[in-house]
C-alpha cells in the first residue's frame, strides 16, 4: 500500500518532455523553434492536492533556485522530491552543471525573473539556507536519460500543495531564452498549471511558439498532444478545481490568474545596484598609460548590470551601455589621454533600471600637447596613437583579452564575450538572430570631434567574486 498523506496523490500520464532533433542541440534558437514534443516513456509523474479548493496559505515571498551548479540527486522515498535533500522520483545519479558562463547563467535568470516578477517569487542562483522552496537543476544528467528532451517535471502539484519541488532542464541549446522557457514551463506543472493550446502563453506544449510566451491573462483550453504530436483537447484535468475558478469550466485554464492566486502579486526591485570606481583615486595625478578599476554588484544573484562610462577632459571617449553579470571587478586598460584634467563618470543600471552612478576625478601627468584642444586641423583618425607613429589602434594594442563568448577563455572572468559584455537577443524576446544571444560590445572610442588620441581599451577583465 502506498504511505498515506494528508493530500490525496494519483499518477498521471502528462510530462513535459521535448524531443528536440540533433541540429537543435547545436543550439540555433530558431532550431529550437522547430522543436517535436513528445509524451516521455521513461517517467510517469504525480499528482499532488488535486482535491483543494483554495490555495494554502503561502509565508511570504515564493523562492525559486536555479541551481547551475549539478548536484547528486537522491532516491528519498515514495513522492518526495525535496530540493533541500535533492532528492527525485525520476533520477537517482549526477546532474552535470550548465555549460554556460556567468553572462549566460545571468541571462536565463533575468528571463525568468522578467515573466515570474509579476508574481511574489524571487529567483536567485543561491541555495537558500533555510526554509522551503522550489529547485530547477539546469544542466544535462549524465547520461541524458534517452536524450531528445528539453525538460521534465516529476510532479504536477496543484496550488503549489506540496511546496518545494524538484524538476529538470537539459542544457539543451546555447541560447537562454530557450534554457529559460523551458524552466519556466517545467516549474509551472510543479505549481499546477496544464498545457493550453495557445502559443502566446508558457503552457503551448512545444517550444512552436512567439518569440517571447508569457503567463497570459486569458483562459485557454488545456490540451494533450496526440499520435502526431498535435495539440487536442484534454479530457484528464489534473487540477480542476484550481482552473475553474478563472475560467468557465474546469477544462480552461489561465495561468496568470491562478499564478496570482498562488502567489500573490510582485514589487519591484527598489534596490539600486553598489558602483565605485577603485582607480584612480580622486585627485590622482597620473601617468598617461593607467588601469581604469571600477566593481560593481546587486543585491539579486545572479544580475545583469548594464554599465556606461565617459571620460571628459582634452581628450574625451565613452562606452555605450554594455550588459556585465554582478558581481563584478572590471579593469580598463586605457593608455593615450593627453596631459589635462580629467573627469571619469561610470554610471551602472539593474534590470530594473534602478541607478548608480559614481565620479572620479584625476590629473593625467605632463605637459599640454599642442593639437588636443580640439582643433580639426590637428586632429588624427580614431585609434592612432599619440607621440607614437608606429603604433596603430589595431588588435594587436588593444590589451583586448581572450576570453570567448562560448566560455572558453579565462574562467575567472565573469565575462562572455571577446568584445564585452553580455546582450541576448533572447533576454528581448528576439529569437530572430544569433546562435547564444551573446552578441557583445565594450569598445571605449574617441567621441566625435575628439582629438588625436589612443584610448587601449581591452575587454573589461571581471572576476566574480566569491560568495559568502
Amino acid at each position: 500500500m502506498a504511505p498515506q498523506n494528508a493530500r490525496t496523490r494519483f499518477s498521471c500520464l502528462v510530462l513535459t518532455l521535448l524531443f528536440v532533433p540533433g541540429s537543435a542541440l547545436a543550439g540555433q534558437p530558431d532550431d529550437v523553434a522547430a522543436a517535436i514534443p513528445i509524451t516521455s516513456p521513461f517517467h510517469e509523474p504525480l499528482v499532488f492536492g488535486a482535491d483543494l479548493e483554495q490555495p494554502p496559505v503561502q509565508a511570504g515571498e515564493w523562492i525559486v533556485f536555479a541551481n547551475f551548479d549539478g548536484a547528486d540527486m537522491n532516491g528519498c522515498g515514495w513522492g518526495n522530491n525535496s530540493p533541500q535533500d535533492n532528492c527525485s522520483t525520476i533520477f537517482q545519479g549526477q546532474v552535470l552543471p550548465f555549460t554556460g558562463d556567468l553572462g549566460r547563467r545571468a541571462a536565463v535568470v533575468q528571463v525568468m525573473r522578467n515573466d515570474l516578477g509579476k508574481f511574489n517569487i524571487h529567483v536567485t542562483d543561491v541555495r537558500p539556507a533555510s526554509g522551503d522552496y522550489d529547485m530547477e537543476m539546469i544542466g544535462d544528467w549524465n547520461p541524458a536519460p534517452g536524450g531528445g528532451f528539453a525538460g521534465v517535471a516529476p510532479s504536477i502539484d496543484c496550488f503549489n500543495s506540496d511546496g518545494g519541488e524538484v524538476s529538470f532542464t537539459l542544457d539543451y541549446t546555447s541560447s537562454p531564452t530557450g534554457i529559460a522557457k523551458a524552466v519556466l514551463q517545467e516549474i509551472a506543472h510543479t505549481w499546477g498549471l496544464e498545457h493550453v493550446e495557445s502559443k502566446s502563453d508558457l503552457l503551448y506544449p512545444t517550444t512552436q511558439s512567439v518569440p517571447d510566451p508569457t503567463f497570459v491573462d486569458e483562459c485557454f483550453q488545456i490540451v494533450r498532444l496526440d499520435d502526431s504530436n498535435e495539440p487536442v483537447p484534454e479530457n484528464n484535468i489534473q487540477c480542476p478545481n484550481q482552473h475553474s475558478q478563472f475560467c468557465n469550466g474546469s477544462n480552461f485554464q489561465n495561468s496568470y490568474q491562478e499564478l496570482l492566486q498562488i502567489f500573490g502579486p510582485g514589487a519591484p526591485d527598489l534596490t539600486a545596484p553598489t558602483l565605485e570606481i577603485t582607480a584612480p583615486a580622486e585627485g590622482a595625478e597620473i601617468d598617461p598609460k593607467f588601469d581604469l578599476k571600477l566593481t560593481a554588484a546587486d543585491n539579486l544573484s545572479p544580475q545583469l548590470l548594464t554599465l556606461s562610462l565617459k571620460i571628459d577632459g582634452p581628450s574625451a571617449a565613452e562606452l555605450d551601455p554594455t550588459a556585465w553579470p554582478s558581481p563584478s571587478d572590471l579593469t580598463f586598460p586605457i593608455a593615450g589621454l593627453a596631459p589635462g584634467e580629467y573627469t571619469v563618470t561610470a554610471t551602472v543600471h539593474d534590470e530594473d533600471n534602478n541607478e548608480t552612478i559614481d565620479t572620479v576625478h584625476f590629473t593625467v601627468k605632463g605637459e599640454p600637447v599642442p593639437g588636443t584642444t580640439g582643433d580639426d586641423s590637428t586632429t588624427g583618425q580614431p585609434g592612432t596613437t599619440t607621440g607614437d607613429d608606429t603604433t596603430t589602434g589595431d588588435d594587436t594594442t588593444t590589451g583586448e583579452a581572450p576570453t570567448t563568448g562560448d566560455g572558453s577563455g579565462d574562467p575567472t572572468t565573469g565575462v562572455t564575450s571577446a568584445t564585452g559584455g553580455v546582450t541576448d537577443s533572447a533576454t528581448t524576446g528576439d529569437q530572430s538572430g544569433g546562435d547564444d544571444g551573446c552578441a557583445c560590445r565594450s569598445d571605449l572610442a574617441p567621441t566625435s570631434g575628439a582629438p588625436a588620441l589612443l584610448l587601449l581599451l581591452g575587454l573589461a577583465r571581471g572576476r566574480r567574486r566569491a560568495r559568502a
